[in-house]
């Protein structure tokens, strides 16, 4: 007994249509593989791997939500590097760059897949009322709203996206040393505050000694009552002076807190002792030489100039046509179709002609951006480094020369006094002198480091010794 054999629900009539709905479907399944490699192709350009890898192992402290986080707790008294830590982990900023770099990685397979889909259509014919299925057509195409685009413009489209890519990652990578120059800054202007008032501190005391000196000195003859008034103003003035530098210091700690991304209120050590200076030997030409090579200010431009590039690309590849693909079967095997359609771009030509014009001018403009943030970076290199040279100097004067020998002088007054031969008004003078030359030592140091921190921010590396 003969088993009947259905193809699509159609029971053929004799073995030979039964090899002829076979034939077509084959036909079919292969017209679709061959269209969804066409349609369904994605560029994915050399160097998105690497973004990838490099944004995955930056994602680390992001991963969570922000309320399931939990920031390490800062030591009591934490240093310049782990308050740099604890503030990229804390700031919305840099978590902000970090999404941007990761969105914009995202958009390279979007750029570089074809942007039409598999239409798939099916007719029925009715005769008189009735159907025959061995008649029934199958149509397969591309999406009749969007063409099928010349395989290299997806190409350039995702190159094009990579170097938008790449220009997010320099950024998330300027924006961490941008904040670590911030809190640097405001850490040493926290330090100073602390340093300035501890000199002055002492400088109370011992104008709170001259003024009980003067007083007493009165009723012997060994000072005047102008001289007591006079000491008394100063002992106020300098009163004021402790309660401005008082204030000022909780400022600089609700400054340093903010860039930390901490409560402006929250508690914060105030340094014992100012940081020491740290050793520097920066010559121009090789601090020149890194910033063109290191700058991520730079290398974003340069990123952002290799899109517009490909964006010109782009906009001369609009002359080449798209086009478009269709191919259609009974289900008996009777007819086959397949058609084709190209679209010439001559009616469009104004548009194209304007588009390459303009990525041409947005390349133009890339460029001089380019050349202006350079020459920027040049002048703050040299002012910088000479402001830096300066500093180190002076540094080195008062520390070597001015301040041993004001010490010796307090020493000497001091001894002077204790024998007889001079007065208590004239050691604190001499006392006073030295406290003046620490604060101008104490300016230049946190002179020094500032610009030294923005070096290292120009130049994206450590230049201390």
């Amino acid at each position: 007994m003969t088993e009947k054999v259905t193809v699509f629900g159609f029971e053929p009539r004799r073995h030979e249509d039964t090899k002829i709905c076979i034939r077509s479907c084959l036909r079919v399944f292969v017209v679709i593989t061959l269209a969804s490699l066409v349609v369904g192709c994605t560029s994915h350009p050399e160097g998105e791997k690497q973004q990838r890898d490099l944004a995955k192992d930056a994602e680390q402290p992001f991963q969570a939500k922000v309320s399931d986080r939990s920031l390490p707790a800062l030591p009591e008294n934490p240093t310049p590097d782990e308050l740099v830590h604890y503030a990229w982990l804390a700031s919305p900023q840099i978590e902000q760059k970090f999404w941007e770099w990761k969105s914009a990685i995202e958009q390279i397979p979007q750029d570089g897949t074809q942007p039409t889909n598999l239409a798939i259509t099916g007719g029925v014919p009715i005769t008189n009322g009735s159907t025959a299925l061995n008649k029934t057509t199958l149509t397969l195409s591309n999406d009749p709203m969007a063409d099928i685009l010349w395989p290299s413009k997806p190409t350039v489209s995702a190159q094009r996206s990579l170097e938008m890519a790449k220009a997010a990652g320099f950024r998330f990578q300027q924006a961490k040393l941008d904040l670590r120059q911030k809190v640097l800054a405001a850490y040493y202007e926290y330090a100073a505050t602390a340093e300035v008032l501890r000199l002055q501190l002492k400088n109370l005391q011992l104008m709170k000694t001259s003024a009980v000196l003067a007083e007493s000195g009165i009723a012997s003859g060994t000072s005047t009552q102008s001289q007591s008034l006079r000491t008394r103003n100063e002992v106020d003035m300098m009163s004021n002076e402790i309660s401005e530098l008082e204030s000022k210091l909780q400022t600089s700690r609700a400054e340093l807190n903010a860039s930390l991304g901490r409560d402006p209120a929250a508690p914060l050590a105030a340094p014992s002792s100012l940081p020491a200076v740290r050793s520097a030997n920066v010559d121009a030409q090789n601090v020149l030489a890194a910033a063109d090579k290191r700058n991520l200010e730079l290398s974003a431009i340069d990123a952002e100039s290799a899109s517009k590039s490909q964006s010109v690309r782009l906009a001369k590849m609009q002359w080449v046509p798209d086009f478009a693909l269709s191919a259609s079967t009974d289900l008996g095997g009777v007819m086959q179709n397949l058609s084709g359609m190209i679209t010439v771009p001559l009616l469009r030509y104004q548009a194209i002609n304007a588009a390459i014009a303009q990525a041409e001018a947005n390349l133009r403009a890339a460029d001089a951006m380019r050349r202006s943030t350079a020459i920027d970076l040049h002048s703050k290199i040299i002012s910088d480094i000479a402001v830096m040279q300066d500093a180190h100097r002076q540094i080195t004067l008062l520390e070597t020369s001015l301040i041993p020998r004001t010490e010796a002088v307090v020493r000497i007054n001091q001894m002077s006094y204790e024998s007889g031969k001079m007065s208590a008004m004239d050691v604190i003078d001499s006392q006073r002198s030295l406290t003046a030359l620490q604060r101008i030592s104490v300016t230049l140091k946190v002179m020094h480091e500032e610009r030294l921190i923005e070096l290292e921010t120009i130049v994206g590396k450590p230049l201390a010794e």
